[in-house]
């Protein structure tokens, strides 16, 4: 190829030599790097030349056993001023990578070649920057530089080309350092910079200004007192003169200068340079002689120059000379209210660094900072966003914005910020406004809660809701997140989240509801666990059942985390409603990545977790920090900010109570239309299949059923709320309702009856109130349900009587009322229903078999009377109390065995045995 190919073919070839050389090392130096040697002289072509000095530059630096040197050499010979440039290049950044051998016999000899006169000016250029390499090459001493170089330098410095002599003064650094001897350089450079100073070229007067001030550090301190110090001054004097063109020169190395020149200035020479750097800054605004024309870009560039210098001269002022910064200040003030925006842009950039040497002193530039905000420039702003947030804190260290107060600075602040935003939101650029948004977290450690929530909290929010760009939305809501972390006040905490969770969660539109998930990965790393889970755990899972597939698609990628950061047994319910949500999903998605990442993701889940004690400390630093915040104790400082870079912490082991229903987000704002949902969310703790069990057989439960079909995700988040902490119940002595008189009992055993029974009905207690009616207090009296019906539900609320439940079957519509009667029975959970049936079955048992051994056998005439009776009771459940007569109701009480032994003491004779099933009750009591 590297002979008969094409060039294209030829290319390929030299580019892919170092991956050659990893793979065939000894093929490729012995077969085509010398067909490549031998196809350069030959080969005109200027994009083969460039290729292959470029990788003459690799291979160079790796030291092959090669001789590489001679294709370089003659590729800087070549005609093409392409290709000599190109392998210059490469000859200049590999001289450093030379032997010794290499550089005395082959480098030297060469650039001395280049340097001749009767070479044209590019060699000679070229031989002036070889020069200046070998000079500071590791393996040439002292006096080789002296003995082969110097005279070089000294005769190309007064060439008859400005061009090569500057270029020779330019690498005059170079030299002295290869020199390393105060007096070496003071004998044989400092005569050449000082004609070079006076030359009559103004390229060459400016590349001797950037010489003299890089010869400082070759200097002794008598040197660059008696030499370069005046030196400097009268380079620095001339180019202020009308009509001197080396000003932008100066002003470019300004401040490199006044570093180098700091140890050996005395006060008087401190301030002659600070009044020719004020000149400098003022070029081209006002001109003493109005006949003499100034180009405006090398005015504007000498500004800028200034502008860029500026840090270094402040630290140089607040160092040499602290009482002249009044001085300082008039020329930021005039450089940072410059008519062209690119001095103002530099300025900018670099206030913060200017604030940072000020130290107690940056309060004096506030008010300019203020200006700037202001800026209408893009490039001023693009500048200046990024450093707002520290130049806030840095105005916080020095008292200038106060987080406990609110100042006249604050105000102003507050009012640039405000138009800023407004400036930065007139252009389509999205990049520029999450900028802005970052730099706003910065807020709650530089000025007020009360102040950020009335200004900046309402706008943030309306950012988050009406910015086109996703980032953007993304960062405002991080932000809000933020101020929500470090508000002092509670009602503002509130709001801000309920702000959230109805604009946000319960949005008509699936992409601001995706901002609430990627809200919600923010808040993992923002806030401690105990407060996500209490605040944001429950609307973030009521999106699982979102209609978008791809917010479902998104709450599933959550799960593993939300799994994680769960503590059990304390937080069994927020487990449960994890769960259910899974198999909800597992059984109804439909659509393919949902189920496919759902898989994937119950992997993830049901691997055993390592490492969970890794964010502990950091959650627990959280924690205190947001009670401390809470309790308005104390603000967070500057410095505790939530770094995004922080990684989620991981589930904790401590103990968290679990929040009550007060404590649950509950989106009280009726503006905000939700969504429809079809599928509804349970609160009872059955599982999924229990509950889709109890509604495919016709019961609606209570928890589930409403006269109305939810209508918006706030339905959801009440049915997702957590459950109400039960009562503790205790066992007491149970009241079995057997036959019992109740015309022979005394006032306690009545009230003892009707406190202490459910086994009643409603004609049986409506007679015990008419006979104990004006003995028993209604205080003493508690209130019980009955229980007539053969299902059973959850708990309701007292007065149940005013809610109309319905049923549902295959035969009954949405929108229709049930006429079956539903009766309630208040029962804790399904676990107590278990229990209480078991009970039930074993006092049926023993009954039945003490009515075996203690009840008489009863006539045909009672057998009558009884089903007489349990189809009289059996109406009254439909409401029928007057269908009974009192005689029957004492037949057919109910009542309990030790109230049954007092009765027996009375009337022996009256007393009957019944078999009816003794239920008992676990009464919860308070």
């Amino acid at each position: 190829f590297c002979r008969k190919g094409d060039d294209i073919q030829k290319l390929s070839v030299i580019q892919s030599l170092p991956s050659l050389l990893q793979k065939d090392r000894n093929g490729t130096l012995t077969r085509i790097i010398p067909k490549i040697q031998q196809e350069l002289p030959i080969n005109t072509s200027s994009e083969f030349h460039l290729a292959t000095s470029n990788v003459f530059k690799i291979l160079i630096e790796m030291k092959l056993d090669l001789n590489l040197m001679r294709p370089v050499f003659q590729g800087i010979d070549s005609k093409d001023p392409v290709v000599a440039a190109a392998w210059s290049e490469t000859l200049i950044q590999v001289i450093k990578c030379l032997s010794e051998n290499d550089i005395k016999h082959d480098v030297l000899p060469f650039a001395v070649k280049l340097s001749q006169i009767n070479r044209p000016t590019f060699y000679r250029i070229n031989a002036c920057k070889i020069l200046g390499q070998v000079a500071i090459h590791p393996k040439i001493t002292t006096f080789d530089v002296k003995k082969d170089i110097v005279p070089l330098t000294q005769s190309l410095c007064q060439d008859c080309l400005y061009e090569v002599r500057a270029a020779m003064c330019t690498e005059l650094p170079h030299v002295a350092k290869g020199l390393s001897n105060d007096a070496n350089v003071r004998i044989c450079l400092l005569p050449c910079l000082v004609e070079l100073s006076c030359d009559e070229n103004m390229q060459v007067r400016a590349a001797a200004v950037d010489a003299a001030i890089l010869l400082i550090p070759c200097l002794n301190a008598d040197t660059v007192k008696t030499t370069a110090i005046p030196l400097v001054k009268r380079l620095c004097t001339q180019c202020t003169k009308e009509g001197d063109l080396t000003f932008p020169a100066v002003a470019k190395i300004y401040g490199k200068l006044l570093t180098n020149l700091q140890n050996y200035l005395s006060e008087a020479d401190s301030v002659w340079f600070l009044d020719n750097f004020k000149e400098l800054s003022h070029r081209g605004l006002s001109i003493s002689d109005p006949d003499v024309d100034i180009d405006p870009t090398m005015a504007v560039s000498c500004r800028e120059y200034c502008a860029l210098n500026l840090p270094a001269v402040t630290f140089f002022v607040t160092v040499q000379i602290k009482s002249e910064l009044n001085k300082w200040y008039l020329i930021f003030q005039d450089l940072a209210g410059d008519p062209c925006y690119l001095v103002r842009k530099t300025i900018a950039a670099c206030i913060y660094e200017i604030g940072t040497t000020l130290g107690v002193d940056s309060k004096i530039i506030l008010i300019d900072f203020l200006k700037l905000i202001r800026d209408d420039s893009e490039e001023v702003l693009d500048a200046l966003v990024p450093n707002i947030g520290p130049i806030l804190v840095m105005f916080t260290s020095v008292g200038v914005l106060s987080r406990d107060k609110t100042t006249q600075a604050t105000l102003d602040i507050g009012r640039g910020l405000l138009k800023c935003q407004v400036e930065i939101y007139s252009n389509y650029n999205w990049r520029r406004r999450m900028a802005f948004l970052v730099q706003l977290e910065d807020l709650p450690t530089c000025m007020p809660s009360d102040f950020i929530h009335q200004h900046f909290t309402p706008l943030v929010l309306k950012l988050s809701l009406e910015s086109r760009a996703r980032p953007v939305r993304t960062q405002a809501a991080r932000t809000l997140l933020i101020f929500l972390r470090y508000n002092v006040k509670e009602n503002h905490r509130k709001w801000i989240r309920e702000s959230l969770i109805n604009n946000l969660c319960n949005s008509n539109s699936c992409y601001t509801r995706h901002i609430f998930i990627n809200m919600c990965y923010e808040a993992v790393k923002i806030f401690s666990m105990k407060y996500f889970k209490e605040h944001f755990f429950l609307p973030l899972l009521s999106l699982g059942d979102d209609p978008v597939s791809t917010v479902r698609l998104c709450v599933v990628n959550f799960c593993p985390t939300l799994k994680q950061m769960l503590v059990l047994p304390v937080e069994r319910n927020l487990q449960m409603k994890l769960e259910n949500f899974v198999s909800r999903l597992e059984m109804m998605e439909q659509d393919k990545d949902v189920i496919a990442t759902l898989k994937k993701k119950l992997r993830e889940m049901r691997a055993p977790q390592f490492g969970k004690q890794e964010g502990l400390l950091e959650d627990k630093r959280k924690m205190e920090e947001e009670d401390r915040v809470q309790q308005g104790k104390s603000l967070p400082n500057a410095s505790s900010k939530m770094p995004g870079g922080i990684a989620a912490p991981v589930a904790t082991q401590r103990l968290i109570r679990e929040p009550s229903r007060k404590q649950q987000i509950q989106p009280q704002s009726s503006g905000i239309i939700g969504r429809t949902q079809s599928q509804q969310s349970s609160t009872s703790e059955m599982s999924f299949l229990d509950q889709h069990f109890y509604i495919d057989a016709g019961v609606a439960l209570p928890d589930t059923a409403s006269t109305t079909s939810l209508t918006s995700v706030e339905d959801n988040l009440s049915l997702l709320s957590l459950d109400p902490p039960q009562n503790k119940e205790e066992e007491i002595s149970t009241v079995s309702v057997e036959n019992t008189n109740i015309e022979n009992m005394s006032d306690e055993d009545l009230l003892e009856l009707k406190t202490s029974t459910t086994n009643i009905t409603d004609d049986v207690k409506v007679n015990i109130e008419k006979k104990a009616g004006s003995k028993l207090s209604s205080e003493g009296v508690k209130k019980r349900n009955k229980r007539n019906s053969c299902f059973f539900v959850s708990d309701i609320p007292k007065n149940a009587s005013a809610v109309h439940l319905k049923r549902r079957s295959l035969n009954i519509g949405g929108n229709e009322t049930s006429r079956i009667p539903v009766v309630t029975k208040n029962l804790a959970d399904k676990s107590n229903i278990r229990r209480i049936k078991t009970k039930v079955e074993k006092t049926e048992v023993v009954h039945k078999t003490k009515s075996k051994i203690k009840t008489p056998t009863l006539k045909t005439d009672d057998v009558e009377s009884r089903v007489k009776d349990k189809n009289a009771n059996d109406c009254n459940i439909n409401g029928n109390k007057s269908s009974l007569g009192n005689k029957e109701v004492k037949e057919n009480l109910p009542i309990n065995t030790s109230i049954k032994d007092k009765i027996s003491i009375k009337q022996p004779s009256t007393t009957k045995t019944s078999n009816l099933p003794v239920l008992i009750r676990r009464i919860s009591q308070k």
